[in-house]
């Protein structure tokens, strides 16, 4: 299978390179649709994976008629998949004579506008207590008329938190085909059409709650399907650990008791919510006794927190505050809910009340599965922490948890197990050239599932030889034992090296403390230079907004920490030296890192071997793909942690980047003698 001659000529101007890499995954994954069983598919920087799974999908797709679900981490990739690359490969297809494709993107239901909803809040606003008030409802009321897809994400006006919860559609709320908008309503529509389409283009988040619905023997979000592509793979697992987890909130408590009844004696209006729309004798009170059993029962469960600090998870304690402390008031709410809903002026409000009452009966069944520890020792149950609340010298829960110790089983059993052919494709699924880590990781290292199991390697493109340069200091403190002295070593190499390249930089940190630490050493240099530093947490400014000044800015500098270790995508010069401070282990630390570490060792398994170790090596990989980004980029990737070098297992994060000129560090700085890499080659 040829890419590039079947889509470049496909629009006008538009070209794609003859990459064999490229080609050779395509064929690959057109096998494993066709025979069946899982393909682990890595993909370096350029490849140009997106094409390379999305051509023999639709093929199989048009072919079949059935649907193939490809399913993205981000919105952001899963939007470009829809706008950008699926028009495309469905144009090329469209003229090899295989057309018509029918493609849908769906996204998860909280993500869609009820019409329905909105009309009631547009009716009922003024007795409901809700920040944008009218003026926001109206504004989606204009933005609904011409919406085609109804989504948050493609508003173009911001809207309040606590007004989308009362307009989003949600299966408590919903009259299904009995509803007066259900043959134009965003979300049906989107599911109507997706039991016709060819390939339907999802985000982990839905393909996981899909799973947990068909788990609790639900009907699941989506249609039945034999093939699944997995793209940005290797967030899967730990998100499927997060998403299958259940829980309560403090904060959905607080926001229960505001849609019921918000009292605010300065308003003109007075009491607000379901009740003051429905009066219900003792709502009042009952309303007001669930909010104070919240804080008493959240309150109850902060005071186990001890020394863990606000961002540090504990333990559920053995000895719990009692389910009755917010069942009993909830109950009674729901009793009263039943009679507001059975003297309703309207079917509307019967529904609000009805659907309310469903929520009230969930939060209680998740909680009850919580204390109960349902699960036994297949979970671990966990407090976290309220911040705010202890930044205010109060000391409660944010939630309570219970988090599945081995997501890898319940992929394999519910999801993987049910399809025919599985595609999942990354840019680092491998440790070296082995797999075994992500193999492990989705429970596919043993049973019948494993021996389906095919791997491939479909290398960047990219001449990283030319390309890159690797600086390795030849002598660092230790980051955990000499953790002072350490950073002073970092930010002597980090200001001589920003000097030497006059920013264009990309400094990436493990944890805030040494950012900030960093970041304030070296301020006052970066200004006298005319350097722009840019620092993630500062000045307000979100990632997308960090990450556009720094692409127009040359002369600049961006540190960041975590989520800018990928989906960074800065070709040219203005990321031309990118310098990683320390190796991106996880702290081994907290109940459920504790818990699965404990879990491998009762199975024989070292968990530094088997989790700590190659999970770093992959997130090093993620921050190593930042710097090139294109055949013509050049740059510098400097690596300030010896422990690469001085400690056994450091080849093997070595082994794992692309092969390329490898130099020493006597002292801070460019070494005397060797050229300058910045910028683009010409």
């Amino acid at each position: 299978m040829n890419i590039s001659e079947r889509l470049s000529t496909v629009v006008r101007g538009f070209t794609i390179e003859n990459r064999p890499q490229q080609n050779a995954m395509a064929k690959s994954v057109e096998e494993t649709l066709a025979n069946g069983g899982v393909l682990m598919a890595e993909a370096g920087t350029g490849v140009g994976k997106s094409f390379a799974y999305l051509l023999p999908a639709l093929e199989y797709a048009l072919k079949k008629g059935g649907p193939v679900v490809v399913s993205t981490h981000t919105l952001t990739l899963q939007e470009q998949l829809y706008r950008k690359d699926l028009p495309i490969v469905i144009k090329a297809l469209e003229k090899e004579g295989l057309g018509p494709v029918n493609a849908v993107l769906m996204k998860g239901r909280g993500n869609y506008l009820s019409k329905r909803r909105l009309k009631l809040a547009l009716e009922t606003h003024q007795q409901m207590e809700l920040v944008g008030e009218a003026g926001e409802f109206l504004s989606m009321q204009e933005w609904a008329a011409d919406s085609a897809e109804g989504t948050l994400s493609t508003t173009t006006f911001p809207i309040s938190g606590e007004s989308w919860g009362e307009v989003k559609s949600d299966p408590y709320h919903c009259l299904g085909p009995r509803c007066e908008t259900y043959e134009t309503c965003f979300y049906h529509s989107v599911r109507r059409k997706a039991y016709t389409a060819h390939l339907i283009l999802v985000n982990h988040a839905l393909l996981l709650a899909d799973l947990a619905l068909k788990m609790d023997e639900q009907q699941g979000v989506l249609p039945p399907y034999e093939v699944l592509i997995v793209d940005e793979a290797h967030h899967l697992p730990a998100l499927a650990a997060e998403h299958l987890a259940t829980s309560v909130t403090f904060s959905e408590c607080l926001a229960l008791t505001r849609r019921l009844l918000f009292s605010d004696d300065k308003s003109k209006e007075g009491k607000k919510g379901l009740f003051a729309m429905m009066p219900t004798s003792g709502a009042g009170e009952a309303v007001m006794n669930f909010k104070n059993a919240a804080e008493r029962f959240f309150g109850q469960l902060g005071a186990g927190m001890g020394d863990g600090g606000p961002n540090r998870s504990y333990k559920l304690p053995e000895i719990t505050p009692p389910l009755e402390m917010l069942a009993d008031p909830i109950r009674k709410i729901e009793s009263l809910l039943e009679l507001a809903e059975s003297s309703a002026t309207s079917e509307e409000l019967a529904l609000e009340a009805r659907g309310t009452r469903e929520e009230c009966k969930g939060l209680i069944q998740r909680l009850s599965y919580i204390l109960d520890r349902a699960w036994d020792e297949e979970a671990c149950y966990i407090v976290e922490p309220d911040a705010g609340a202890l930044r205010r010298g109060e000391i409660r829960a944010a939630s309570v948890k219970a988090i599945p110790l081995d997501a890898s089983a319940l992929i394999r059993e519910h999801l993987l197990s049910s399809v025919k052919s599985v595609v999942f494709t990354s840019a680092t699924l491998s440790v070296g050239k082995d797999f075994s880590y992500f193999k492990h990781a989705l429970g596919l290292d043993d049973g019948e599932l494993s021996m389906s199991v095919h791997a491939i390697q479909a290398g960047s493109p990219f001449d990283f030889k030319k390309q890159v340069t690797l600086f390795l200091p030849r002598s660092m403190p230790h980051p955990r034992r000499e953790e002072a002295k350490y950073t002073d070593s970092v930010i002597e190499y980090v200001r001589a090296s920003l000097k030497h390249s006059h920013g264009k930089a990309f400094v990436l940190f493990t944890s805030f403390k040494m950012l900030r630490q960093v970041a304030e050493a070296i301020r006052k240099d970066l200004d006298q230079m005319g350097i722009t530093l840019l620092v993630q947490g500062e000045d307000g400014w979100d990632r997308s907004k960090l990450l556009q000044v720094f692409r127009e800015d040359v002369n600049s500098v961006l540190l960041g920490v975590n989520s800018f270790w990928e989906g960074v995508d800065v070709p040219g010069e203005a990321l031309s030296n990118l310098i990683i401070t320390k190796l991106p282990f996880q702290v081994p630390e907290g109940p459920l890192i504790e818990a699965r570490h404990a879990r491998l060792k009762e199975q024989g398994l070292e968990p530094f071997q088997v989790e700590s170790l190659p999970e770093a090596v992959l997130r090093l990989k993620q921050g190593f793909g930042r710097l090139i980004r294109s055949a013509t980029d050049v740059g510098t990737v400097t690596i300030l942690d010896s422990r690469v070098t001085t400690e056994r297992w450091g080849r093997i994060f070595l082994n794992a980047l692309p092969e390329c000129e490898v130099v020493y560090l006597s002292k801070p700085g460019t070494p005397e003698g060797h050229p300058s890499r910045k910028g683009k080659k010409g």
